[in-house]
């Protein structure tokens, strides 16, 4: 029924477009900046009293059609001032526009789609106009805004093709629950879950986040709502920060009737690749041997020794290969091997990671009459990945239509439908010598390939079973070949948003919106992983494992809002909201997993031996439903006194569904004041033209998961068949005992900002401070087995975070001559602290293991590192050396560091000059620990480019021996390396993650009017880019390349670590754009 209403509303809208345009006029001419002299290109031409506009082309000219009886034209342009032109009897209007000395006038997208002047907001609002995120080589729009909002910290969980992106605004607040930030379309909820049914360690660690099904190409403009105070009228939901995002399909402004066509074509590869040795071969003690690591002989000695093939360990593999043993005289293969040259082959970066090409064609088209505003988008993503077997293929398509039925009454729509395919091998955490619990991950055991085995040649597949086949003796490494071609995990999702607003102005005071959206979407996941894995997965997985998940995701959220606004005299105006919103979730979930192959390569269920609704690999259920309701009421006042002191009030009551009737119910308020002293002592300064002080407070709350308030039943894997031969699916009670008296988190936030424009508009500023605490943390407590549960959630504690933001826009260079040189600055500093935990609690863990993770201990920083480290002398605190010649590992865990930034920054700069443009973002990070397994498993293993030593010598660790004195036993390089950074302490592998990079280049030229008048066209423009061309990890051993601008823990509360998931992407291209 509610699909079938939402077509009738489509068919609705979309009739409003076939109107009849009255009589009209044509208008041309030519608007022109009062800075430079210069034609403004993007300049708003609107028909007053009608929707009717239009937008000046590069040069600064412009063409309207004008109905009749309309007679004034209105000009505007962001930083410029405002003017209304009479036509009179003219039919060329040519118009210059002064600066406006108020630059915080500007109107901005705020919480519910309300849209306000930005200098009555008593809170940050950040925007990024359309100009930074379209036509760049990624498909994921959350990192396309990497780097460009202060206080917004974006990270990749690796650089494959449809891998997830973690998104933090203003640092962490919860340890359990969701710190991503909500993201608003159009208006409407958008979610964005990963919905992971695997984690980090079996097999998810890269799991794809939704925001994929967003296209870039497609987006109007971005506003960040970062406080409290400024989202408080979304309740729990905007408790980590609201992303609010305005396609074209939404947008509500006229446009002049357009088609705007891109193709974009980019390079793919892996931009963190160690450069890899090659001297020294497989082998260990300068002795060859069928190992990982590299200390073998030299490569340049002429050395052969027998092939590896014909030493397997493993019968059948020997048995398979006959042209690898010396033929006998009658032609038989003997039992001896034949020689095989132990030199330098081709290394891993050059027969494994290749180039990928990503091809992106987008398609806009847009048009209007007097009365109603179209628009239609078509997207097409191919993206493919740098290592076989990974590609992302996406289909967008958006219709929007907004119409102004009669004077009062209006209606807005938008319609997306997206189609998102992804194929990828599976990623999972390694620590060095294969992957965590032998699922597979195609980055594993990748980088440790030997320089003297021939891996590009060498065979990967037994030809009679089709089995793995690796290097080593006993075939317990999964040759990386072989898993990308029967290891493979896939996504296809299908995807339609809708976005409906009903508006009547009752008068010129008061109006109403009555506001309803719809987000749902399936999704048909596999696993399909082949048996024959050999010894490098487990036992499980080498048998054959099948695992089939269909999702179905569904918000149905509407909103009813009422507004007035008035005069209450000459100086103080008063306006008013009122609104109701009602969301509903349901998340279900089908699977199934199977273990046990009987055919290769056929992964019908039926073709395994054994099917369970819960997955064996990790034993967490498959099918089951999730539900949530929310109702909530909504106010918001504002005072304004001449235009320069404004006063605002918020407030949100809610009912939610996942906790019991006596905590479900909970108001939120807020405030927030905005005073501008440059209007009110109406001063005249060059120096500070504006300037703007605020103040916020805000609340919200985190509630938990579904069920944790109640005991629950498990579907179990047995069945059992009663003397009938009906078949009974068992259940038990869940080990997590519910806590009835669980209440939502709660946060509260204070901020204070200043805004600022000085120099005649050459210097805008907004820095912003800002106190967020979160008491009443939510996190599993370990219970007495005996009771016959292991867990339950508890209420217990409280963190604070601290922050300062800083975002700078100064436009140093603007000359009458074309040239012009804009620069943006963005700093973020947050420190997060745990207070307290629950009395008897010392610490909990937040994300990872329990001997190394991210844990929340009182007085710490919030997601401090814990892990093994060296046992140090109690006189010098210098760590000790057993008589071993390695470090002696302490007995209880030690705190490794801070995985939080000191702070980061960005450096944006656009350059001009007659059409080309040349654009830099520059980024960098200031400390904060990283645990990096890909470093110290390939230095441990000596794959690379040797540091300052060498390796034939023997080395002394640093410290102290047991007996205190200081350390002289001598070591050899393999165990220097092998026993230190892989199988010794923890405290090994943390190092500072300080890093700058160059994030985005791009140059190009817009082709001006003159040179495409005699063409179809109306603009055309070509252009170069590239992101991540370039980084340095400031404190990293040589030769790693390593980029800390990755997440090994997958998407969610984790922080600071990579497990060999894989490095991150370099990607290089063009694009050209052509309106007609």
């Amino acid at each position: 029924m509610r699909k079938a209403l939402l077509f009738v509303i489509a068919l609705f809208t979309m009739a409003l477009t076939f109107e009849v345009s009255a009589q009209q006029r044509v208008i041309t001419g030519k608007v022109i900046s009062d800075e430079d002299g210069l034609g403004l290109p993007g300049a708003s031409v609107l028909v007053k009293g009608t929707t009717i506009g239009t937008t000046t082309d590069l040069d600064g000219n412009y063409s309207i059609s004008v109905p009749e009886g309309s007679n004034v034209l209105i000009f505007s342009f962001v930083g410029l001032k405002t003017q209304e032109e009479s036509i009179g009897n003219r039919s060329v209007i040519n118009l210059i526009l002064a600066v406006d000395a108020s630059q915080l006038s500007e109107i901005v997208v705020t919480a519910i789609g309300i849209e306000k002047d930005k200098k009555a907001l008593g809170y940050a609002v950040s925007t990024v106009g359309e100009e930074l995120i379209q036509n760049r080589p990624e498909a994921d729009v959350s990192r396309v805004l990497q780097g460009k909002v202060a206080g917004v910290n974006i990270t990749a969980t690796n650089g494959l093709s449809g891998s997830g992106t973690n998104i933090i605004i203003r640092g962490y607040s919860s340890a359990t629950g969701s710190n991503q930030p909500l993201f608003v379309v159009d208006g409407v909820p958008f979610n964005t879950n990963t919905n992971a049914t695997n984690g980090f360690t079996t097999g998810g660690a890269t799991t794809s986040s939704r925001f994929l099904d967003i296209d870039p190409n497609n987006i109007e403009n971005v506003s960040v709502l970062k406080g409290l105070s400024a989202t408080v009228l979304y309740g729990d939901q905007g408790r980590n920060g609201v992303i609010l995002i305005t396609t074209k399909s939404g947008a509500s402004k006229r446009r002049a009737a357009e088609v705007t066509v891109n193709q974009s074509l980019f390079s793919n590869s892996a931009a963190s690749l160690p450069s890899f040795g090659q001297i020294y071969g497989n082998g260990f003690q300068q002795q060859p041997g069928l190992f990982f690591s590299n200390f073998g002989p030299r490569l340049d000695i002429g050395l052969q020794t027998a092939h590896p093939i014909a030493s397997s360990g493993v019968a059948s593999i020997r048995n398979a290969f006959p042209e690898f043993f010396v033929p006998n005289a009658d032609g038989t293969p003997s039992t001896t091997p034949i020689r095989y040259d132990y030199k330098a082959y081709e290394d891993v970066s050059s027969f494994f990671f290749k180039t990928g090409l990503v091809s992106n064609t987008s398609v806009q088209l847009s048009g209007s009459n007097d009365k109603t505003g179209y628009s239609a988008s078509f997207g097409y993503t191919n993206d493919e990945g740098f290592i076989p077997g990974n590609n992302l293929e996406k289909f967008n398509f958006g219709l929007g239509v907004n119409s102004s039925i009669t004077e009062k009454f209006s209606v807005n729509s938008s319609f997306t439908f997206a189609i998102t395919d992804l194929v990828t091998p599976p990623v999972n955490a390694a620590f060095g010598s294969g992957p965590s619990g032998g699922i597979p991950s195609a980055f594993a055991n990748t980088l440790y390939l030997p320089r003297s085995i021939d891996s590009a040649n060498f065979p990967f597949e037994n030809p009679n079973d089709r089995s793995n086949v690796g290097h080593r003796a006993n075939n317990d490494q999964v040759n990386p070949r072989w898993l990308t071609r029967n290891y493979v995990n896939t996504s296809k999702v299908n995807r339609f948003f809708n976005s409906t607003s009903l508006n009547y102005d009752f008068n010129d005071k008061f109006s109403a919106t009555y506001r309803i959206g719809l987000d749902t979407y399936s999704e048909s996941r596999e696993n399909r992983y082949n048996k024959g894995g050999g010894g490098g997965v487990s036992t499980l997985i080498n048998t054959g494992y099948y695992k089939t998940v269909y999702v179905s995701n569904t918000i149905w959220n509407q909103d009813l809002v009422l507004t007035y606004r008035t005069q209450l005299s000459d100086k103080i105006g008063f306006s008013a909201l009122l609104g109701g919103n009602s969301r509903y979730d349901v998340y279900q979930q089908d699977g199934l997993a199977s273990t046990g192959q009987l055919a290769f390569d056929l992964f019908r269920h039926s073709n395994f031996l054994q099917a369970s609704a819960r997955d064996p690999l990790n034993n967490l259920p498959l099918n089951f439903t999730e539900e949530q309701r929310r109702m909530g009421i909504y106010a918001n006042v504002t005072l304004d006194y001449d235009d320069y002191l404004f006063f605002n009030l918020s407030a949100r009551n809610d009912w939610t569904s996942t906790v019991e009737p006596e905590n479900q119910r909970i108001l939120y308020p807020g405030a927030s004041v905005s005073f501008l002293p440059s209007q009110a002592f109406d001063w005249n300064s060059s120096t500070v033209n504006d300037l703007k002080l605020r103040f916020g407070y805000g609340t919200s709350a985190g509630f938990p998961n579904p069920y944790s308030t109640r005991n629950i039943l498990n579907q179990n894997a047995r069945a059992f068949q009663n003397l009938g031969g009906s078949l009974f699916q068992t259940q038990s009670v869940s080990t997590v005992l519910g806590n009835p008296n669980l209440k939502p988190e709660l946060h509260e936030e204070f901020e204070f900002g200043i805004e600022s424009t000085m120099f005649n508009n050459k210097l805008r500023f907004d820095l912003s401070l800002y106190q967020k605490n979160t008491r009443n943390l939510i996190t599993n407590s370990p219970i007495d087995p005996a009771t016959g549960f292991t867990s339950t959630a508890v209420n217990i504690g409280r963190i604070r975070n601290r922050g300062i933001e800083f975002q700078a826009t100064a436009t140093p260079i603007s000359r009458p001559s074309g040239f012009s040189w804009e620069s943006i600055v963005n700093f973020t500093l947050y420190r997060t602290v745990t207070m307290e935990l629950t009395d008897g609690l010392d610490e909990i863990v937040v994300a990872g293991f329990t001997d190394l993770g991210n844990f929340a201990i009182p007085g710490k920083p919030f997601n401090i590192i814990k892990g093994t480290g060296f046992a140090r002398d109690e006189q010098t605190g210098q760590p000790i050396v057993l008589p071993s010649g390695d470090y002696q590992t302490a007995a209880e865990l030690v705190e490794l560091g801070d995985p939080n930034p000191a702070w980061t920054g960005s450096w944006i700069n656009t350059f001009r000059y007659k059409g080309f443009f040349f654009n830099f973002m520059m980024e960098y990070r200031h400390k904060g620990v990283i645990f990096s397994n890909t470093v110290t498993a390939t230095l441990a293993r000596g794959v690379t480019k040797d540091p300052v030593v060498d390796r034939e010598l023997t080395f002394i660790l640093p410290g102290v021996k047991q007996d205190g004195t200081p350390n002289d036993i001598q070591v050899t390089a393999s165990n220097y390396f092998f026993n230190q950074y892989h199988t010794g302490a923890d405290e090994s592998n943390v190092f500072d993650g300080s890093a700058v990079r160059l994030r985005e280049l791009s140059f190009g030229y817009d082709i001006p009017s003159s040179i495409i008048s005699k063409t179809p066209f109306k603009r055309a423009s070509v252009a170069l880019s590239g992101t991540n061309l370039w980084f340095k990890a400031l404190n990293f051993p040589p030769n790693m390349n390593f980029d800390p601008d990755v997440l090994g823990t997958g998407v969610g509360n984790g922080l600071g670590f990579d497990f060999v998931t894989g490095p991150s992407s370099r990607r290089f291209g063009g694009t050209v754009t052509l309106t007609f």
